[in-house]
């Protein structure tokens, strides 16, 4: 989380809404370039996007989440049941924590793909950041978790995941379940002052109400440098890709790096900054990275800018994304975004945080992205291909 990501955020706060839905699901066409969808009608940000793989009849369903930036604090839970062609409606998230100007921000979204603690497999879960605008006097921000039993149309707390111990924030979770099935909750923490402006850091919980093991995954000597913005998602051969951002390193921008773990828990030394994204040009990608995981075993990643080696930005840049077909050794290739945002530059909304999710058959991939019309934030989504090396 750089500083800037405050003007944007905004908060999720807990409302259920009921909605019905049909479960037929299938392969959605390919959007023609430069013909995005809107999303949602009202503004939005931090969109993420998962396909059940572990609701029975529902499987196939996509849901996408978006955090509203209308000072409603609202976590909106869109669904898709003809794979990602259109979207409706099902729930919301309204998180007491985040009303009232509290601030809320960063949500993510999660299936559990097993059991954890009374939490059987299939459930959903929401986590996001709440608190951050409270003065610093009273402020110690806390990353939440919530759960849904009925594919997102209702929520119901869970846990305090993290809080922070004085005013220095925390932002950004990240859910995933490691091989002990036990669920890990990524996060930038910045209440390690004066050694770390922020650092990456991880908590467990067998259960989802208990959380231990606060444990530091990326850091750096120099109090400038951001290591943020975490991601995981499980490779074809059951190890576990963590992508993240790498702010003030060599200039004040943010790099994309990554790491492998075998079992979802041990990243290794903390103050190794892991692998650079590059191409096989030398371009690289700048903030918010996202990733996923195709059924051939393709990565695809998307950030917010794509720059050539010298940092200048790229001819694609809003409109690539990159991809890598070894388990991120070695350059990776640039293929065309379904959804383009023109000329993203380190704004708080163009193409800030966007999300993906490859198609069953490798195939395609589905973009969510945000960028601003007519002076608010909007997530438009599109399917596009992934074409062959």
């Amino acid at each position: 989380m750089r500083y800037r990501r405050a003007v944007l955020l905004a908060g999720l706060v807990v409302l259920a809404l009921l909605g019905g839905t049909t479960s037929a699901v299938g392969q959605p066409p390919l959007t023609p370039a430069g013909e995005r969808q809107l999303l949602y009608d009202d503004g939005a940000s931090y969109p993420r996007v998962i396909r059940l793989e572990h609701n029975g009849a529902a499987n196939g369903r996509v849901l996408a989440s978006v955090g509203t930036t209308d000072g409603s604090a609202l976590g909106v839970i869109m669904e898709s049941t003809d794979g990602g062609t259109t979207f409706q409606q099902v729930g919301n998230i309204a998180d007491p924590d985040g009303a009232n100007g509290r601030g809320m921000c960063c949500g993510t979204l999660f299936e559990l793909p097993s059991p954890v603690g009374d939490l059987p497999e299939g459930t959903l879960l929401w986590a996001g950041t709440f608190g951050y605008k409270v003065p610093e006097a009273d402020r110690h921000t806390k990353q939440r978790l919530w759960f849904s039993r009925d594919l997102g149309r209702t929520w119901t707390f869970r846990s305090d995941i993290y809080t922070s111990p004085n005013q220095y924030n925390g932002w950004e979770p990240d859910l995933s379940v490691a091989a002990d099935g036990q669920l890990v909750a990524h996060f930038s923490d910045e209440s390690d002052k004066p050694d770390h402006d922020q650092k990456l850091v991880r908590m467990r919980s067998a259960d989802g109400i208990t959380w231990t093991d606060y444990t530091e995954t990326v850091k750096n000597a120099d109090f400038f440098v951001r290591p943020g913005m975490a991601g995981v998602r499980k490779l074809a051969d059951g190890r576990y890709f963590l992508v993240y951002e790498v702010c003030n390193l060599d200039e004040p921008m943010c790099s994309i790096y990554f790491r492998t773990s075998a079992d979802g828990w041990d990243y290794g030394d903390p103050l190794d900054l892991g692998t650079s994204v590059r191409t096989e040009d030398g371009k690289w990608v700048r903030h918010t990275p996202t990733i996923t995981v195709s059924s051939t075993g393709a990565i695809i990643l998307v950030a917010e800018m794509l720059v050539n080696a010298d940092g200048s930005k790229a001819e694609g840049n809003g409109k690539t994304l990159l991809v890598n077909e070894n388990d991120g050794a070695g350059p990776w290739r640039e293929i065309p975004a379904p959804v383009e945002v023109p000329s993203p530059d380190n704004h708080g909304c163009m193409n800030f945080s966007p999300a993906l999710l490859a198609s069953p058959d490798g195939s395609s991939v589905l973009q969510i992205a945000t960028d601003v019309v007519d002076g608010v934030c909007h997530a438009f989504y599109a399917t596009g291909p992934i074409p062959p090396a």
